[in-house]
């Protein structure tokens, strides 16, 4: 549902746009911007971002993403939002534990986030979009 709601601000922006309204379209670009960059799919939030640039809104700043998520780093996710442990993981997916912590040291890297609970957040937006 985040996802959807990001994609319809995009076309509320073009459509403030066309009427007029760019401080409206740029931050509302902005703002699909931000929630599509988090969710990972860097290609939409990238249009979103060149839309709110365009009609003179700020672009994002910081690093992007570090790179977007492996098939195998995409499966460790949903098992870390599940609650799972290293170990558990580990068993899930027949490898050792330790290939299992890395996986999901690589998660938190490349999602830029701290802790288990900030990607489970990560894995409920990919879910639901």
């Amino acid at each position: 549902m985040p996802l959807d709601a990001a994609r319809a601000r995009v076309l509320l922006a073009e459509a403030l746009s066309a009427s007029g309204d760019t401080g409206s379209s740029a931050a509302e670009a902005r703002a699909a911007a931000a929630v599509l960059d988090r969710a990972g799919l860097v290609a939409e939030a990238d249009e979103a971002d060149a839309l709110s640039r365009s009609l003179g809104g700020r672009g994002r700043v910081g690093p992007k993403r570090v790179g977007t998520l492996t098939k195998r780093e995409r499966e460790v996710l949903l098992l870390v939002a599940e609650g799972l442990s290293n170990a558990e993981i580990a068993e899930r997916l027949y490898i050792s534990p330790v290939t299992a912590g890395h996986h999901v040291s690589n998660v938190l890297a490349k999602l830029g986030v701290r802790s288990r609970t900030e990607a489970a957040v990560h894995a409920h937006l990919l879910r639901s979009g």
